[in-house]
């Protein structure tokens, strides 16, 4: 449904595409600000649009039209120097376009690539937080596949005991950010063969007890390990004869709720009694059994959550999801387990209360509060690392909380980042656990919540912060220990003490989340810094910008010189062909030279003219020695860059180095929003649109108005009307 006011104005048009709307409404916008460079006689980028009409049918028109429309959506065109169009009238000119696509018979790949997570930035910006846009909320009705993290909540394996649950499908989509989207996590004809061998190696795999090989090595040597097998399961393969319909049921009806999250209902219950009295009949216990387990577990409401809205449609068209679509959307919206798991929305969902948005916002504000218990305690790290990894109970422990702060941020990476310069060893995975053990500290304090990601000093690994938690976790261990023990608790203290004054530094310069050694090495090749995708990141997540894709045929290798630093090898791209695109994010980058590459403060740069290496990490000794010898060639490095693109004068501007950076951006407005509209992706399962604009600004407003409080916006974007009506 297309509504009032500005969506109005634009979509209006749709109806006659033709000569007429083109000169009337296009054309103006083309003549004020395009044709000074794109006119017959300038063509600049070889482009002219002197001739360029409205008939798609003309091959050429149509490949300039393209052209056009991809620069205008990520607003790399008029140039930044230059006048720009309104939001609406850059909106005006775009749909006009699409629309043209469409009907050129491009439409699938207009339509398709908006729906992917790295085309969500192409939706302005302005239009959807101005307020203009006045259109109802609501998300398509659709089939959303069961995450690999939802196949692990559902525990298919009763014999695993704290070790990992199965996760019988994966994902299909990028590594790189936000991944369960609903109209990227499809089950195609392999998805469901692959799907079907995986649900049918765990199912056999508990039809008997089963003896696997000892270890080769500790106090367990050669020692034959044995994995009990599910009794329901065994109850019936390995029984001579045929099972009773008892056994039968209490089996169906247990792994029917656990494959679809709800009781069957008695019509069901019949039909899968008798579809596995058949199956026995034919094919004997074992067969039979795994033959309807296989038809449980591979139903669609066991593959895929239904949000199809069931309830009556209301005066724009849209369905309400019913109490049941509502229960399953809340418990995968925070947890991996099914909604019968939850108290909360297990009780509203039995007393009928589940009905409308207070509803939902209640049982929201029950969840937040109770939060989730601690989770990943056992990464391995040292001392300091593992007692930052520990936080208290709260809200940021909730599964899927957990995971958009690591799909945004992406530090986990840093687990997976082999680091071949020189230096200290540096243990990826313990990194990954002490930033998760911050972020969730600063979520569930829950103030200023974006401005403590990205501005907090406790990043730094500062001596007197961490001194200052030994006492404080001593003290209360104390407490809860007989007074008998305290000497050894005493002795084991001091030494922790002594420990931390030895190994640690009072640093201060790291900030937040951009500072941390996670983040820094996950954004990091091998052996360097990479400027490109940390500005690159920052575009995207932050500003909520876009960034030209690689053109066809340039090599985007920067030249190798051992002798350069990496701001001087990447002089390069100062050329016209290549600053019109790092410009948008290398400035945003570099600034991260305040940082070696393996994520340590930068303390000095020299050149090693005898290994032919730069090097950064060097002691007092080594330093003094080599600069003596000649064999160090001391070199400057420069933090610069600048941030723009905010449309805030007090933020836009030059930046002295990633201290500066990050300060700043934590001040925008536009950043905050940019978060919030990652956070909406991850919660909706896809892009936003211009009618989601209310969700949005809602969100914001709650953020703004709680004095930064996530729970507020969680609270908001799941109890709003993208969020619960469908059409």
């Amino acid at each position: 449904m297309r509504c009032f006011g500005l969506l109005f104005f634009l979509f209006s048009l749709a109806p006659a595409r033709g000569d007429e709307v083109f000169r009337k409404d296009i054309l103006p916008v083309l003549q004020e600000y395009c044709f000074d460079c794109h006119d017959e006689d300038t063509q600049k980028g070889d482009l002219s649009l002197h001739r360029t009409g409205p008939d798609f049918s003309n091959k050429t028109d149509l490949a300039n039209w393209e052209l056009v429309l991809e620069q205008l959506e990520i607003v790399q065109m008029p140039p930044s120097k230059k006048k720009q169009p309104s939001a609406v009238e850059r909106a005006r000119v775009i749909e006009w376009i699409q629309e043209g696509l469409i009907k050129a018979g491009k439409g699938f790949a207009v339509q398709a690539r908006l729906l992917l997570p790295e085309y969500g930035n192409r939706i302005s910006h302005e239009l959807l937080f101005d307020g203009s846009i006045d259109e109802v909320p609501f998300t398509p009705a659709r089939l959303w596949r069961m995450s690999p993290h939802v196949y692990r909540g559902k525990r298919y394996q009763s014999n695993v005991s704290g070790g990992i649950e199965a996760e019988p499908v994966s994902y299909v989509s990028k590594s790189s950010g936000i991944r369960d989207y609903a109209d990227q996590e499809i089950m195609d004809e392999s998805g469901f063969l692959a799907l079907r061998m995986a649900f049918s190696d765990i199912i056999a795999s508990q039809m008997h007890d089963r003896e696997l090989p000892g270890l080769s090595y500790g106090p367990n040597k050669d020692k034959p390990i044995r994995i009990a097998g599910k009794e329901s399961f065994k109850a019936i393969s390995e029984s001579d004869e045929v099972p009773d319909d008892n056994v039968m049921g209490e089996l169906i009806r247990e792994e029917f709720e656990r494959a679809c999250g709800r009781a069957m209902t008695e019509e069901e219950f019949a039909r899968y009694l008798a579809f596995m009295k058949f199956n026995v009949k034919e094919g004997g216990n074992e067969a039979g059994l795994k033959v309807t387990l296989l038809g449980i577990y591979l139903s669609s409401e066991a593959v895929y959550r239904l949000e199809l809205g069931r309830g009556e449609p209301d005066e724009h068209g849209r369905s309400m999801l019913s109490p049941q679509e509502i229960a399953f959307a809340l418990a995968y919206a925070l947890t991996d387990s099914p909604p019968a798991r939850n108290r909360f929305i297990k009780e509203a969902l039995d007393g009928n209360k589940l009905q409308s948005k207070a509803d939902v916002e209640r049982v929201l504000r029950l969840m937040i509060a109770d939060g989730s218990p601690p989770i990943r305690k056992n990464l391995p790290a040292s001392m300091f690392h593992a007692m930052i990894q520990s936080a208290e109970r709260g809200y940021g422990y909730y599964p899927r909380v957990v995971r958009f702060f690591e799909e945004f941020f992406q530090y986990p990476k840093a687990a997976g980042t082999f680091k071949d310069s020189p230096g200290a060893p540096v243990g990826s995975r313990a990194l990954v656990g002490a930033p998760q053990g911050h972020i969730v500290r600063i979520v569930n304090e829950d103030r200023h919540v974006f401005e403590e990601l990205l501005t907090s000093p406790r990043f730094n690994m500062n001596k007197t912060e961490m001194i200052g938690m030994l006492e404080r976790r001593h003290a209360e261990k104390l407490k809860s220990t007989p007074k008998e023990q305290h000497p050894q608790l005493e002795e084991k203290h001091l030494k922790m003490l002594k420990r931390a004054e030895k190994d640690l530094n009072d640093d201060t310069f790291r900030s937040g989340m951009l500072h941390d050694q996670s983040w820094l090495i996950a954004h990091s090749t091998n052996d360097q810094n990479d400027p490109v995708h940390r500005g690159i990141w920052v575009r995207e997540r932050l500003l909520a910008g876009n960034v030209p894709a690689l053109p066809i045929g340039v090599d985007a290798n920067v030249p190798e010189a051992h002798d350069k630093t990496l701001r001087q090898r990447f002089e390069v791209t100062q050329k016209a062909e290549c600053w019109r695109c790092h410009k948008t994010f290398e400035p945003l980058g570099m600034p991260f030279e305040s940082f070696t590459d393996r994520g340590w403060v930068r303390t000095g740069m020299f050149y090693n003219t005898k290994k032919k290496i730069f090097q950064t990490e060097l002691k007092n000794d080594q330093m003094e020695a080599g600069l003596k010898k000649g064999e160090l060639v001391k070199y400057p490095w420069d933090t610069t860059g600048e941030i723009t693109g905010t449309g805030e004068p007090e933020i836009d501007g030059p930046v002295k180095d990633a201290s500066d950076l990050v300060h700043r951006l934590a001040k925008s407005t536009r950043v905050r929003q940019s978060i919030i509209r990652h956070a909406f992706r991850f919660w909706m399962g896809r892009n936003e649109t211009l009618s989601d604009s209310q969700t949005l600004i809602a969100a914001d407003k709650a953020y703004v108005a709680s004095d930064g409080k996530f729970s507020e916006v969680l609270v908001s974007l799941l109890s709003s009307d993208s969020f619960l009506y469908r059409k």
